[in-house]
């Protein structure tokens, strides 16, 4: 299934680009050097997956990542020219800070499980997911605390699995929308160009569960017809509402020179409740890395693999996965 989500930089850009930018037994993948991680590929629950376990622990505690939207893999990859990798150099920053990461291939992506026709899917579809592989990955007896890194969208679908599996130990939101159809309409409204009036109002009627049939061409990639019920289905979640009745560890990260996902987003989700621990990045972007002013300077960090992501970021969610665990 092919999809895309709204909030794209693209909006902020040139509205004419949509969509260029817009988841057995185990098998190690390679002799580990020393002080390396140890990275084993494998089935979680029907998903291809790899596990990172820090090099020299026992049962360490465990955070089960959910890629963003669209065809994002386990990595961070996408077809649509995603290749920064962010997801994976995550993982092994991590492990070096004692904390074993799951990373699986969402349904839809090349290589995992086969979508179902696009205008039958929902969002639960993922959530469903995502609560196989958790339940897979916490029944390992070699699994300390398990908990949940939802990055973008994946932040969402982690909400929403949390709602459904209270033995989570902790969860960690990255780049996380408030509300979908909010930040949407703050990106479509800081955008210019005859279609934008014509993009708030179907977003205005898909919010209210309305068909919306007369998509003009250029606006199809992001509201065609077989994407609606998609698209419906993610308006209706209110994740700063959810993360408020949920009592478990939080931990909530945003950039500033985040294109996609914005400060009302993280403020929104850091003051849903008490006791939510944050941490706001000036200068990191939506894939983890750090991005100046200059907007082609930040989508071209995109494509950029292997870039080192911000000294600080994996020793924010260690120390609260740590924390969360109850591990010195």
């Amino acid at each position: 299934m092919s999809r895309w989500l709204p909030h794209s930089a693209i909006w902020r850009h040139d509205m004419r680009r949509l969509g260029a930018l817009c988841i057995a037994v185990a098998v190690m993948t390679g002799p580990a050097r020393a002080g390396e991680p140890l990275r084993e590929n494998m089935s979680a629950a029907g998903f291809p997956a790899t596990l990172t376990i820090p090099v020299g622990e026992g049962a360490a505690p465990t955070v089960l990542v959910i890629a963003g939207s669209g065809p994002t893999d386990r990595d961070g990859n996408s077809i649509l020219g995603i290749k920064a990798g962010y997801l994976a150099l995550l993982a092994d920053d991590l492990a070096a800070g004692g904390v074993a990461t799951l990373r699986y291939d969402k349904r839809g992506v090349a290589g995992s499980k086969s979508a179902e026709r696009e205008d039958e899917f929902t969002i639960d579809s993922f959530v469903d997911d995502a609560a196989d592989v958790f339940d897979w990955l916490a029944a390992r007896p070699d699994i300390g605390p398990v908990m949940v890194l939802g990055h973008s969208e994946g932040g969402m679908i982690a909400l929403e699995l949390a709602k459904r599996r209270p033995s989570i130990a902790g969860l960690v939101l990255v780049a996380t929308p408030r509300r979908l159809a909010d930040t949407l309409r703050d990106q479509l409204a800081a955008t210019s160009g005859p279609l934008r009036a014509t993009a708030l109002e179907i977003l205005a009627r898909l919010e209210a569960g309305d068909d919306v049939a007369d998509v003009p061409v250029p606006l199809l990639a992001l509201f065609r017809p077989s994407i609606q019920p998609y698209l419906r289905s993610l308006f209706a979640l209110a994740p700063a509402s959810a993360l408020a009745e949920l009592p478990l560890p939080v931990l909530v990260i945003g950039g500033g020179a985040d294109l996609q996902v914005s400060r009302a987003d993280f403020d929104a989700l850091s003051t849903a409740r008490e006791n939510v621990e944050s941490r706001w990045f000036a200068r990191m972007n939506h894939v983890l890395v750090d991005a100046g002013p200059d907007f082609a300077g930040n989508v071209a960090t995109y494509a950029e693999p292997a870039r080192a992501l911000p000294n600080e970021l994996a020793d924010v969610i260690s120390g609260f996965v740590l924390r969360a665990a109850n591990r010195p």
